[in-house]
């Protein structure tokens, strides 16, 4: 079923409006687990603390609320720490962040979109430690492989 575009917009407005408070009480959740979220690169790996310590007594529908809180944080402070902006791509259905929020303008690629909504998802299947900030670290400066020489049969 197609979505409704004026719809899917008008949610983007919302997502963008409360995003300070959604942002200011995550920060506030995080100081009552002695935890520092100050927007900064070292701020990545205790976000992915703090989102293992609250998430573990959450069903998943609450885990899944929780996860768009903590991408409104991170793609914030991915949007502070090296420019852009929030967008949503509604061009084509078929792209993967497809009516998701995401950050533009952040990276060495122009094109190069970063989904923090989709990252959280990653790091809450994998727990694996370092895992958003590697994710933030190849969006912003990506390492194109060159392929040339299979291509030439080398």
């Amino acid at each position: 079923m197609p979505i409704n575009l004026e719809d899917a917009r008008e949610d983007f407005e919302q997502f963008l409006i409360i995003m300070d408070d959604q942002i200011d009480w995550l920060i506030e959740q995080a100081q009552r687990h002695g935890i520092v979220l100050d927007g900064s690169l070292d701020s990545l790996d205790r976000l992915e603390h703090l989102y293992t310590a609250m998430s573990s007594t959450l069903s998943a529908h609450e885990c899944a609320s929780l996860r768009v809180v903590f991408a409104r944080y991170l793609g914030d402070s991915v949007r502070a720490l090296h420019g852009g902006q929030w967008t949503l791509p509604l061009d084509d259905p078929r792209d993967i962040s497809f009516n998701m929020p995401v950050i533009v303008g952040h990276s060495t690629c122009p094109w190069l979109e970063f989904n923090p909504i989709h990252t959280m998802l990653a790091f809450s299947l994998r727990k694996e430690p370092g895992l958003i900030r590697r994710v933030v670290g190849h969006s912003v400066d990506p390492h194109i492989l060159d392929l040339s020489d299979l291509a030439e049969g080398g």
